[in-house]
């Protein structure tokens, strides 16, 4: 993204110090490629400013959308300008590397919904960006000597569906007076985490020569602010917009780290890949450790390891199919035995797609593709091709994974696996060979939605449907000018209602939603029927507060 923005930012700089920037029709964005744009003979003239100090934004990004797409980008003044527009209704979305947004972020003043008849000239339209904040600390040894090369972290709490995580922000190394600086983080609350890889050997009286490798090693497991090595004792600390916070300091404590020996079996002649997780799900992308096992023999060693409760994840690919193995491990003040790692091949499983209804596509073109909801495999995710008369051939190791079949002209009714009908977004696989049968629908249902008591000056009101149970299920568009829509969804449950604010960003925040329900209205869409629904109106600020909240209650549960 930022590479496209640098290329966008070359072309139009000779415009940047004209007192407005002129973007000509172009294909940015949502226009197939070699049509032209459409034009018109209206404009929409603005400036984008800073939501604290109200200052002109210099080289901020505008991005159109509508009858036509474009993007511009403003001069020293914060001001935007787009030309020869046709006659319709226009999204423009502000954005700067300097002002970042966090994820599923609502950030009201950075957007806006201009409407412009033929010939009329908008202006005035404002635009605004929230600073980001920045901090910076030292990362000191338990002596109080700096600790270069190690990492710090911004980190928030995600508790989506199906696995809660920790998502991690921009990092920054320290240097070699164990200073670090985090510059343009988006304000709100986070847990910090410092990593060092250092290990040294720890005093030893007497050690085989041939045991030199399992000598314990002190480590440096991850801090959690304030000094906590668990994130169960971790402080969030508050970036408030526009500041930075300094004296964040952390004083690693060192730990025993321990050699983790094993052996794969059978051996392979691909690469086995090995993963040393954490039982703290949690924590798991930023605490676990990698390693391969020798071609020849199968061995492994993972080094550093300190004491606690792990799970050993084996990965490979060999001839064309996929071996894993999972082995849960304790790892005390010792080394322990050598890990017996046995590979299983993954289960083949014969399936077959079929669509519903008189008129039935051609299926060749269709691919029935897995994605891992529990361990990363080793390779990109299992994707197979269906065959013309439906059928398919896939494999993939036991554990949870998401069903999507790519392609499709409708949307997946069912899916059973063997005799049992399964979760398409949640299908547990065991460890057997099995049969899966999809059937795909392209008969949606019909949902008339009417606005209820929109406010008269809102410029623009956007219709929210998703479903309570299954993510993917989820839709957003415009109203007219009668404050109705029309959605064309699977029948079952849903949750509609209605904002001013453009809902494409934290329409994809589970926990948001949730705390949204309250507010909105359930609707039940039966099979190729319609239903209707007074959608309820929810106010900027409501949303706003909401979003507030979701940020201030945000406890990690593993």
């Amino acid at each position: 993204m930022k590479a496209g923005i640098g290329a966008i930012l070359t072309i139009i700089a000779t415009l940047a110090a004209q007192a407005q920037i002129q973007v000509g029709p172009a294909p940015f964005r949502g226009l197939p490629p070699g049509q032209p744009a459409a034009t018109g003979t209206s404009s929409i003239e603005g400036a984008v400013t800073d939501s604290l100090t109200h200052n002109p934004i210099r080289k901020a990004m505008v991005n159109l959308n509508g009858r036509t797409s474009l993007v511009a980008a403003t001069d020293a003044d914060g001001h935007f300008a787009f030309r020869q527009l046709p006659a319709g209704q226009y999204s423009l979305q502000a954005q700067s590397d300097k002002y970042p947004a966090a994820p599923f972020s609502v950030d009201v003043g950075r957007q806006a919904t201009v409407s412009v008849a033929a010939d009329e000239h908008k202006t005035g339209v404002g635009l605004s960006l929230v600073p980001g904040a920045s901090l910076r600390g030292r990362v000191v040894d338990e002596e109080g000597n700096p600790m270069p090369q190690c990492t710090v972290s911004p980190m928030r709490y995600r508790a989506g569906d199906p696995n809660p995580a920790m998502v991690g922000g921009v990092s920054s190394p320290t240097n070699d007076k164990g200073e670090y600086q985090i510059e343009n983080v988006p304000a709100g609350k986070y847990y910090l985490m410092a990593r060092c890889f250092q290990s040294i050997p720890m005093p030893h009286a007497f050690v085989r020569r041939d045991a030199l490798a399992d000598v314990p090693r002190l480590t440096y497991p991850p801090l959690f602010y304030p000094a906590s090595a668990d994130l169960s004792g971790g402080t969030r600390v508050s970036l408030p917009a526009g500041t930075e916070l300094t004296g964040i300091d952390f004083q690693m404590v060192a730990a025993t780290g321990i050699t983790v020996r094993g052996r794969v079996r059978p051996v392979l002649t691909g690469l086995t890949q090995i993963t040393l997780a954490p039982k703290e799900k949690l924590l798991r992308p930023f605490q676990q450790q990698g390693a391969r096992a020798n071609q020849t023999t199968g061995e492994f060693q993972i080094q550093s390891v300190r004491p606690g409760s792990y799970e050993i994840q084996a990965t490979a690919q060999a001839e064309g199919r996929s071996y894993s193995a999972r082995v849960p491990i304790e790892v005390g003040a010792n080394a322990p035995d050598s890990i017996d790692v046995p590979l299983q091949p993954a289960p083949q499983i014969s399936g077959s797609v079929e669509i519903e209804g008189d008129q039935k596509p051609p299926l060749k073109n269709l691919h029935v593709a897995l994605f891992p909801l529990d361990a990363q495999p080793f390779g990109p995710p299992p994707q197979v091709e269906v065959q013309s008369d439906g059928s398919f051939v896939t494999s993939a190791s036991p554990g949870r994974w998401r069903l999507q079949v790519n392609g499709a002209p409708g949307y997946v009714k069912s899916v059973t696996l063997g005799d049992q009908e399964v979760s398409a977004p949640s299908l547990e696989i065991g460890t057997t060979p099995g049969t899966l049968k999809i059937i795909l629908s392209t008969k949606y249902s019909q949902v008339d939605a009417t606005v209820a008591a929109s406010p008269a000056d809102a410029q623009q009101v956007y219709g929210m449907l998703w479903s309570p149970t299954n993510g993917d299920l989820q839709q957003s568009m415009p109203a007219n000018p009668q404050g109705s829509m029309t959605f064309s969804v699977p029948p079952g449950r849903y949750i509609a209602c209605a904002t001013a604010v453009q809902p494409f960003s934290w329409l994809q925040n589970r926990d948001f939603k949730k705390a949204l329900e309250g507010q909105c209205q359930s609707v039940e869409v039966p099979g190729e029927g319609r239903a209707r629904v007074q959608m309820p109106f929810v106010p900027a600020d409501e949303i706003k507060r909401l979003a507030d909240k979701l940020e201030t209650d945000d406890t990690p549960v593993n």
